[in-house]
């Protein structure tokens, strides 16, 4: 799980310039391969009401406001991507993961502008402001082995700042307790 989350985060202003995420070609074999089957008027499945291979109707679920499932421009801001990343009860698909590479497709072409069509101009995400590419919830493990489910919000000294997702308090970590792993994880949040 870590790993797709490191994978988010290292994503550049770079790799979006130079591969631009095509829906078409890109995102809709992934949504075929593991959503149709819940999510499709092809399957008469419109679970939780979402279908995605009427793209009318999909598109319903794209826009900039805080009920969207996919905000443009916003992938840490998208329910649709946090579901994909997250280890909570309503992770997408069910039992199983999406690869490191399909995450990484998915949040280009959020990024970009979440547009259906081939040659759409493109949005870009400034390189300054890197964590608005992370997911809202990551999964940080402490050297004990067990797992904290929160989003990261700054360094502060020896300390890693997390957002706690039932209540969004705000609890100050020492990096010294989390696992190597969860402590790279921080410093790559807060790199600039």
């Amino acid at each position: 799980m870590l790993k797709n989350h490191i994978i988010l985060i290292s994503w550049s202003l770079t790799a979006a310039l130079a591969g631009a995420a095509d829906f078409k070609k890109d995102i809709q074999p992934i949504l075929e391969k593991n959503c149709y089957e819940c999510h499709s008027v092809k399957t008469g499945k419109k679970k939780a009401g979402f279908v995605f291979d009427d793209l009318e109707t999909f598109k319903l679920d794209i826009a900039d406001n805080d009920v969207a499932q996919i905000r443009p421009g916003k992938p840490a801001e998208s329910h649709f991507l946090e579901i994909m990343v997250n280890d909570g009860k309503n992770h997408m698909p069910p039992n199983q993961q999406l690869s490191s590479s399909d995450i990484k497709k998915i949040t280009e072409w959020i990024a970009e502008g979440a547009s259906f069509e081939s040659g759409a101009p493109k949005m870009t995400v400034a390189a300054s402001t890197p964590k608005k590419s992370l997911p809202p919830i990551m999964s940080w493990t402490n050297m004990e082995g067990k797992t904290i489910k929160a989003g990261f919000v700054r360094l502060e000294g020896e300390n890693v700042v997390l957002r706690m997702p039932a209540n969004a308090q705000e609890v100050s970590y020492p990096l010294a307790k989390l696992s190597e792993a969860s402590q790279k994880l921080a410093r790559d949040c807060a790199a600039p």
